[in-house]
């Protein structure tokens, strides 16, 4: 089970119009990096959206990575095959990396869990009647 879990409750704008949120990835029972991760979700999103499109368009062995804005945390997507992605889950270091977690998943799966915290948070923002630039390139990303 893979999930991306997003707190639409806890987004904030800041006075450039940056918007944080929480935001994790849900891993069968473990949380990356953990259940209160707070970066610029909006951001976030659409560069997630972008590298499951990029592993769905791209020949078996391309990779893709899911990063995070802050922080050591990202997310390598491998193409292992047609219809499946090897993600693995990592921190940089100072001698490099560190490979916490690796998760087979359908790329359905990937891209489903994806485009529904994306439209979550886009639902939250629209709510508020937040506008930016980045809101505008997270929809376009879901395209």
């Amino acid at each position: 089970m893979l999930n991306v879990v997003v707190n639409d409750a806890s987004l904030e704008k800041n006075k450039r119009g940056s918007i944080t949120g929480e935001i994790h990835w849900e891993i069968e029972n473990a949380c990356f990096p953990d259940n209160q991760w707070n970066d610029f979700i909006v951001v976030v999103l659409a560069w997630w959206n972008k590298a499951a499109a990029l592993l769905r368009s791209s020949s078996v062995g391309t990779s893709a990575e899911f990063n995070f804005m802050d922080g050591p945390y990202y997310i390598r997507g491998t193409k292992k095959d047609e219809a499946n992605v090897t993600l693995s889950f990592i921190r940089r270091t100072l001698d490099g990396e560190e490979n916490l977690l690796v998760h087979d998943t359908d790329m359905l799966e990937l891209k489903r869990s994806i485009e529904e915290a994306s439209k979550q948070i886009l639902k939250a923002v629209e709510d508020r009647s937040w506008k930016s630039d980045d809101i505008i390139e997270l929809k376009r990303s879901l395209k």
